[in-house]
């Protein structure tokens, strides 16, 4: 009786250490997702302002161009027109890149005290464990020196 009464206790530490290491492991798995989302974020935000970039600069080369071919008074007017997209271009691709940085920022905001509530947990984890464990292991050991002796 005594024997079934020490597996038990023992197959029931055994357990909770198990259940640990299985939520510590998939603490850890969640916060590499979530490193790895942010940084997929983050470079998609550079990639769009990559190519916004690049399609301002197509479009006020093309523009240059047309300009060239036009009378005085068209270039001008072209001109003119050109510096007004630029601006608008321009002033959506900061709105795009404040916008960016601002998810980044709320990503990071949300990322950094999740993984850092989970490595203060991770530290505490064998402590709460071996507290948890010393009055099963207390027993464990009265039961095994009255059924010694």
């Amino acid at each position: 009786m005594a024997t079934n009464v020490r597996k038990a206790l023992t197959d029931a530490g055994y357990i909770a250490v198990g259940l640990t290491v299985m939520g510590v492991q998939q603490a850890q798995i969640r916060g590499r997702e979530l490193r790895r989302k942010a940084g997929e974020l983050r470079d998609c935000a550079e990639s769009r302002r990559h190519d916004a970039q690049a399609r301002i600069k197509t479009q006020t080369q093309s523009a240059q161009e047309r300009v060239k071919s036009q009378s005085r008074a068209a270039q001008e007017r072209v001109k003119s027109q050109t510096q007004s997209a630029k601006d608008l271009a321009s002033a959506r691709v900061s709105d795009a890149k404040a916008q960016a940085q601002a998810l980044r920022n709320q990503v990071e905001a949300r990322v950094e005290p999740a993984v850092g509530k989970v490595q203060t947990q991770l530290s505490t984890v064998p402590e709460k464990v071996v507290q948890a464990m010393e009055p099963v292991a207390a027993r464990v050991r009265e039961i095994a020196g009255s059924s010694a002796a």
